[in-house]
């Protein structure tokens, strides 16, 4: 796990520099490969090169090696310490489900997990990494309304008459409508981060050398969104590695547009092979 922490820091550093990884190997005297072996976790530099990584990429040591002791209350507890992070984690979340007073009965035994867990089944047929849904009353809502928002943002909200019929089913496919036509807003680097990594079960050399080594997954997140959101379908997200990886081979400091605009191209040219046979 520290191996694995440390490589993950020093990559998002040295992104941050804008360097590469032959750049970073060079000013610190090892190899690509060696850098490439630390970034991935699998193995540590020695103590002799930690001084000298630390001054080229601006951190300390202590953040590297996860022992970075910033206090964030006066006195030190623990538990108050983690109350805090906890209400920052909770701040702007991703997905969240709130609902008024009188729709409160819906999610109070958890049987609403069950649908929420088809809607996420039936939105990753479509390529779509739903992220986890954070469920809460409202009392600022009105009693029977209830609203779907992503990052303190209202992507819809509704307020439901009293007689619907099961009104948790009704909800649900409202949010799964809402994510499938929102999701360039929803879409974020973790959700991409776990996506690659689940096409990296399938397609292991693929990811493996392109992402985020190449890739970053911050620049497929821009990409991802641009390309989303001018109608097209996250199901291409392998040729998408793929297409970019040759641009970048080719050319650098691609705009985030010009990437989507490939992929766009190349897959309906390709869609219309597949057609034809």
């Amino acid at each position: 796990m520290v191996q694995k922490n440390f490589g993950v820091k020093i990559l998002e550093y040295r992104q941050n520099k804008g360097l590469t990884q032959e750049e970073l190997a060079g000013r610190i005297g090892v190899t690509p490969q060696a850098l490439s072996k630390w970034e991935r976790g699998q193995s540590l530099p020695d103590i002799a090169l930690l001084a000298e990584l630390c001054q080229v990429l601006g951190c300390s040591a202590d953040y590297l090696l996860g022992i970075d002791g910033t206090k964030i209350t006066e006195n030190d507890d623990k538990n108050a310490q983690n109350e805090i992070l906890e209400n920052l984690r909770n701040c702007i979340e991703p997905l969240e489900l709130t609902f008024g007073e009188k729709l409160i009965s819906i999610f109070m035994d958890n049987s609403y997990i069950e649908q929420v867990i088809q809607v996420r089944k039936d939105l990753s047929k479509m390529g779509i990494l739903m992220p986890l849904v954070r469920v809460r009353d409202d009392l600022q809502l009105t009693q029977r309304e209830f609203a779907i928002i992503s990052y303190n943002k209202i992507l819809y909200h509704e307020k439901l008459p009293d007689n619907t019929d099961d009104s948790c089913l009704y909800i649900m496919k409202c949010l799964k409508r809402t994510v499938k036509e929102n999701y360039a807003d929803i879409l974020n680097r973790d959700l991409v981060k776990q996506m690659t990594e689940n096409l990296g079960k399938r397609y292991p050399a693929l990811i493996s050398e392109v992402i985020p080594s190449r890739i970053s997954y911050g620049l497929l997140t821009n990409v991802l969104k641009t390309f989303i959101s001018e109608g097209n379908s996250c199901l291409y997200l392998v040729r998408m590695i793929e297409i970019m990886d040759d641009m970048i081979c080719q050319k650098n400091s691609i705009p985030p547009e010009e990437f989507a605009a490939k992929c766009y191209s190349s897959l309906t040219i390709e869609d219309k092979n597949n057609k034809k046979h």
